[in-house]
């Protein structure tokens, strides 16, 4: 509601102050050059429509750039659109803020030097430093969360004003703006391309911070690009800050909108228009025009959103019904998370539905886009200075949203959009346009589906758009599928390269900020009174990370359900004399929202603490939302009504961890997101039960890992603890309030702003602590990366063996939890598989994959190349085999390094290796 209220009177505020001539004028640089108006860009003299494409080179192996451009510049796009992630150019912490040496721009240069030279697309370049874009820490580097003040006034300190932050902040800006700055238009000679405009920070109204907070990050930003000599012109997007503002650096800017109106296609005309009632001093340009989605791991993959090709033409059609001159297509190519660098719980693909397919073919929907590319082509510096009409018509139109603009030289555009889902339109339709002779126009539009007519000034005929596009010839004759039949198997032999620990010293700052798998190992002499005391290893660690540990070559079993909790009972492994304890730590992947992206990577510290006889998790609860002050909690407990039901389980828990991203669906149980960005108050109970023997051996202790904002705790009617610090855990011990039998918990949970709640899994234990700290080493790979498994390394006879696939019956290309099952034997398995591919016949591109269907989780190289993760959850089991590492006509190997789950181990149950048939191409 806030944001409404806001967003409404910005509006008032933008239009009065148009009005009355308050409007801080534009200024440019080099108007000459690029300039633009409420109207449109100007780029060197031309009036210009213009029309991008989303396409971020990161996702994507650099030797097949081309192609991809290529089919962007075929479709009609006249400039490609890309984030720059900060954590991907600077991978290793800097030793000092005033430190560029770890910097490294290789791979942008190239691709600015590609769209500008080779392609002549104009590009926009969006920095950050949040981008969003479900790519790992929103692009913050995680060794960032190294400088993470102890103390701040945000509930979030990244994207926040905080000194701290714009000290890290400036020192992106001052590195990637030399990269940009030389590749801008205006430092090009007159015909060339180059960068158009570059973004500010990323959909600020996501993020929950005072508007005058968010101003001054936004001067400062905007003044870190100017003082490196950015002059082409500034944008936020989704920002209400800029709409209207007076601000003397501010005003300088301009916002877009982020349309995600699905097949409310209408929508897209209205917001339109509303931007331009806000904003009355700059183009209408829609940043992002969401075509499709992203995939999540236990959720649906892009394709289950189905959005096809009259989507991606209505969108485009109705925003250019509004006003808009301007239209990004986010994603016109999605592509790969490669190496896992995906955000958390995200998918290796990031196909994103989107035209251009992450295999790089194409198919109905970008034909639809090809068409409004042609339609830009034909039109685009008419649209580009036209102006809306005022019009009525014939009352048998009600189910078609329409637009009529007319250009400056006469071009009547009458747009028309059949919100009807299951009926096509087909009638007369009569135009009553304001200064003209009525109009009768026969129209024939499918449901869902769009048009617009082109009446020309000159005679008055009309004609319509978008016209037809043609797809590329398929080939006739395709390579059959490759089932294959036998694979090389290997238990992970943790012969890494190990190094002293430091405790409290996290991967970060060791180097490792990305998502790979890493090894930790301690070595312990006990006597046999230290035996039978220790029965526990708990493990610190500096995010939510699952570890999975061995103790004297054996797997040691988790204290609870929980995969996050890292405490194992290790009663009856252990031994008097030496004990060697080695664990492997899973990364993840780093958040790309909220508190996570503010914390580093891996185990703070371990050790031995006492024998326990069982952790439990607390996972239902019910839920109330309640007045902000609480009179009488006996009471409201009582009572039976309007409460409702959730279970806080790892998949709430991890949907929860996500949700504060725009856009994402609710989790399974809708009532656990009952305080998620709203200000207010709400009751969380549950009953435990109490046994004599919980009682005796002191499983009191409850913990809460996250409650946000505050919260105050009581058992059985009685107030036990309050606890207001949201980033901590809270941990009571309960004992003086328990008695045997059921014991009624409840806690008041009490949101200010931003995400709000029980974010976290909640358990109930005897005090677990750290009473024998160890001593540890790391390696930072695993054994097998050390030992160049995953380079195909000849297989050393010992260690591995051969092992059947399955080859009857189809497997499934995705799916959840459809995985085979097996028995844990191990911590991580490698598997390596071998195929033959055959030479592409001359004339034919063809693109591959591999389906898979395996248990455990990890990652797959590609004849040595990281081609993303495999998730044993799903529903992803078809991957992209990118040509450029494919060894056509020759011997391929496919190497998997599994990490074993609890219940089903690392079972390889079959691998196909066979084309992308319906996006094969005849080439010319």
């Amino acid at each position: 509601m806030k944001k409404l209220i806001l967003s409404i009177l910005v509006c008032c505020l933008a239009c009065h102050l148009c009005a009355t001539g308050q409007l801080p004028a534009k200024q440019f640089p080099h108007p000459e050059r690029i300039r633009y108006d409420r109207q449109c860009f100007t780029i060197e003299g031309k009036d210009m429509f213009v029309l991008s494409a989303a396409f971020h080179y990161f996702r994507v192996p650099q030797e097949l750039w081309r192609e991809r451009f290529r089919k962007i510049k075929e479709a009609g796009f006249n400039t490609v659109e890309t984030y720059v992630p900060w954590n991907w150019h600077e991978r290793t912490m800097p030793r000092h803020v005033k430190d560029y040496s770890q910097c490294d721009f290789d791979d942008l240069k190239a691709w600015l030097k590609m769209a500008h030279e080779e392609f002549g697309l104009y590009t926009i370049v969006r920095p950050g430093p949040f981008i969003c874009a479900e790519w790992a820490g929103g692009g913050y580097p995680r060794w960032v969360a190294k400088y993470c003040p102890d103390k701040y006034d945000t509930s979030f300190w990244l994207r926040s004003s905080h000194p701290e932050h714009m000290k890290w902040t400036k020192h992106w800006y001052d590195a990637v703006c030399q990269v940009f700055a030389g590749e801008q238009l205006t430092c090009k000679k007159p015909g060339e391309k180059g960068i158009i405009m570059v973004q500010l920070e990323n959909e600020y109204i996501y993020f929950d911070m005072e508007s005058e907070k968010k101003e001054k990050v936004l001067r400062d930003m905007a003044t870190y690009c100017t003082d490196n000599g950015i002059d082409v012109p500034l944008f936020t997007c989704v920002t209400p800050e800029v709409r209207g503002s007076e601000d003397a650096v501010i005003s300088q800017l301009f916002d877009m909108d982020n349309q995600y109106v699905w097949w409310n296609i209408h929508e897209a005309k209205s917001r339109i228009e509303d931007l331009k009632r806000q904003q009355p001093d700059a183009p209408a340009f829609v940043c992002e025009l969401q075509g499709g989605w992203f995939s999540t791991v236990g959720g649906g993959l892009s394709e289950d959103c189905y959005l096809d090709g009259r989507h991606a033409r209505g969108m485009a059609l109705m925003a250019m019904a509004g006003g808009s001159t301007g239209l990004n297509y986010y994603m016109f190519f999605g592509g790969t998370n490669l190496a896992g660098w995906g955000a958390r719980r995200m998918t290796t693909t990031y196909d994103y539905g989107a035209a251009l397919k992450e295999s790089g073919g194409v198919g109905e929907k970008y034909a639809a886009v090809k068409g409004i590319g042609d339609f830009v082509d034909r039109f685009g510096t008419q649209l580009a200075r036209s102006e809306a009409m005022d019009f009525t018509t014939s009352d048998n139109c009600r189910e078609l949203t329409l637009g009529v603009r007319r250009s400056q030289e006469g071009t009547l555009f009458i747009f028309l959009f059949n919100k009807d889902k299951q009926k096509a339109f087909r009638d007369n339709v009569r135009f009553h346009i304001k200064g003209r002779p009525a109009i009768n126009v026969y129209c024939s539009v499918a449901p869902l589906d769009s048009k617009v007519l082109v009446v020309s000034p000159a005679n008055g005929q009309g004609e319509w758009y978008p016209k037809e596009q043609v797809l590329p010839q398929r080939p006739v004759n395709m390579p059959m599928p490759i089932r294959v039949a036998q694979a090389e198997r290997c238990d992970e032999t943790f012969r890494g390269n190990w190094q002293p620990l430091r405790k409290g010293v996290s991967l970060p700052e060791l180097g490792v900020n990305d998502c790979r798998y890493s090894m930790y190992r301690s070595v312990v002499i006990l006597s046999r009174k230290e035996m039978e005391k220790y029965g526990t290893l708990v493990c610190e660690m500096f995010t939510a990370d699952p570890m999975y540990v061995q103790v004297n070559g054996k797997i040691a079993r988790r204290a609870s359900s929980d995969e996050l909790d890292n405490t194992f009972l290790i009663d009856g492994l252990l031994h008097e004399g030496i004990n060697e304890i080695v664990s492997i730590y899973e990364n993840r992947g780093h958040a790309h929202g909220y508190r996570p992206m503010e914390e580093l990577s891996g185990m703070k510290s371990a050790g031995l603490g006492k024998k326990q006889s069982a952790i439990l998790p607390i996972e239902k609860w019910e839920v109330k939302k309640v007045e902000n002050n609480i009179r009488d909690i006996r009471t409201l407990l009582a009572g039976n009504e309007g409460w409702e039901t959730i279970v806080l389980d790892q998949h709430t828990i991890a949907n929860l961890a996500t949700l504060q991203i725009a856009g994402l669906e609710k989790p399974q149980w809708p009532a656990a997101w009952v305080l998620q960005g709203k200000e207010g108050t709400a009751v969380y109970r549950t009953s435990i039960t109490m046994t004599r023997q919980m009682m005796a051996e002191g499983q009191t202790m409850i913990e809460f890992a996250c409650v946000d904002d505050a919260g105050t705790l009581f058992v059985n009617g009685k107030e036990v603890a309050r606890h207001d610090a949201w980033d901590k855990p809270f941990v009571v011990n309960m004992k003086d309030f328990l008695h045997e039998g059921e014991n009624e918990v409840a806690i008041v949970v009490r949101n200010s702003s931003g995400a709000g709640g029980l974010l976290k899994g909640i358990r109930l234990f005897s005090e677990l602590k750290i009473l024998k700290p160890l001593k540890w080493e790391v390696a930072l790979d695993l054994g097998g990366v050390a030992q160049e498994y995953v380079a195909g390394k000849p297989a050393d006879g010992s260690d591995w063996k051969t092992v059947a696939l399955k080859t009857e019956g189809m497997l499934q290309r995705k799916g959840n939890n459809i995985q085979p099952e097996g028995r844990r034997d191990a911590l991580l398995t490698w598997y390596k598989v071998t195929f033959h591919l055959p030479e592409t016949e001359k004339g034919c591109w063809i693109p591959w994959r591999a389906v898979i269907n395996a248990s455990g989780s990890g990652y797959m190289w590609l004849n040595g190349h990281n081609i993303g993760r495999y998730w044993e959850e799903g529903p992803q089991r078809e991957f992209y085999l990118p040509e450029c590492w494919l060894n056509l006509g020759g011997t391929n190997t496919l190497v998997l390094g599994l990490r074993q789950s609890e219940t089903c181990g690392a079972v390889l149950e079959g691998v196909e290796i066979a084309p992308y048939y319906e996006d094969a191409e005849l080439i010319k």
